[in-house]
């Protein structure tokens, strides 16, 4: 009777146990669907990518960068031909996006600039010297929704813009002399940055976009070599002498005016000095004047004096009759007697 009653309790227990066990299971069946669905619901764009969602094939959706202006600048990309995004919306920004699960499929592309570089090939200029290259690209992905469909990956889109970067610049360089392909940077840069849009303008259905293009290397020719080097020397001469006669125009010019000012100078002060010597001259002629009207007699002898003063010498003997007038004035003073005024 014990034995049974003992095994009727256990095979309640273990109905029990499984009750429970599968109840955890159904949950987690349940919490497990639920972050699958959850999961397959959401996708996240970091700040380095941008999107593209296509439901059954079919483009619907593009998240870009908020500095991303390509789209907007070009609204005609969106209705290319065979591109099937004209009815695709556009989402501006990063972070957390929704999406149907299991129907939505999300593929993403780096929003940073990518490098382009060619391989070394052999142009000629103009005036047919020739010379080895090599070309560079800076470009971005602008329009996801296009280069999902016309390009896919960045390896097709390199050969895709290999074929279209390196006419045009052999083209440009067909049409530059060597002398402004290799001195003359500012027309160079001109031509360069003309070629980068004519580029743009012809791969923008593609999603593409240009940033910056350049020659990235120039190799001569050893025949070449010593010839380029000529011009340059010329071109480095000419400069030079350009530079050597503006200073010695420049020069020409200070030293003109430094001579004009100190004449100027030394002109004003012989007018100066010219002008004190004067007013001198003519304070003194005053003073004597009124020297002479105090007492004519006096100033008579005085300038007696001077006179006996400059024309006589040291050890010099002078003969005067008492006639003279030298004579007679000064024997005049010297009998004039200051008590009687005779």
């Amino acid at each position: 009777m014990d034995n049974k009653t003992i095994n009727i309790n256990r095979r309640t227990n273990t109905k029990e146990a499984m009750k429970a066990v599968k109840t955890i299971a159904r949950v987690l069946g349940v919490f497990l669907v639920i972050i699958i669905l959850l999961s397959q619901s959401i996708f996240i764009v970091n700040e380095h990518e941008q999107a593209v969602v296509k439901r059954l094939g079919t483009i619907k959706r593009i998240v870009i960068d908020s500095e991303n202006t390509f789209i907007e600048d070009n609204p005609n990309t969106m209705n290319v031909e065979g591109a099937k995004i004209t009815d695709v919306s556009v989402d501006v920004g990063k972070g957390l996006f929704f999406k149907i699960p299991f129907i939505d499929k999300v593929e993403k592309y780096d929003s940073w600039l990518y490098t382009y570089v060619s391989t070394t090939e052999q142009v000629n200029t103009s005036d047919k010297r020739r010379y080895y290259i090599t070309m560079y690209a800076q470009w971005r992905i602008a329009n996801p929704g296009l280069f999902a469909v016309s390009q896919k990956n960045t390896r097709q889109a390199s050969v895709y813009l290999d074929n279209r970067i390196f006419p045009e610049i052999i083209q440009n360089v067909n049409n530059t002399k060597s002398s402004d392909f290799i001195n003359n940077k500012e027309l160079w840069n001109q031509v360069m940055s003309d070629a980068q849009a004519n580029i743009n303008g012809k791969i923008k259905d593609s999603g593409i976009e240009i940033l910056d293009m350049q020659v990235h290397r120039t190799i001569l020719p050893e025949a070449n070599i010593q010839s380029t080097y000529d011009k340059m020397i010329a071109n480095r001469e000419k400069i030079a002498q350009q530079h050597r006669s503006q200073g010695e125009a420049h020069y020409t010019k200070e030293v003109s005016s430094a001579d004009r000012r100190a004449r100027e100078l030394v002109a004003g002060a012989i007018l100066e000095s010219e002008q004190i010597i004067g007013d001198g001259e003519a304070e003194a002629l005053g003073l004597y004047a009124t020297s002479y009207s105090i007492d004519p007699k006096f100033y008579a002898y005085w300038r007696s004096l001077q006179a006996l003063e400059t024309s006589l010498e040291d050890n010099t003997t002078l003969v005067l009759d008492d006639t003279h007038p030298l004579w007679a004035d000064l024997l005049e003073m010297a009998t004039w007697d200051s008590a009687t005024g005779n």
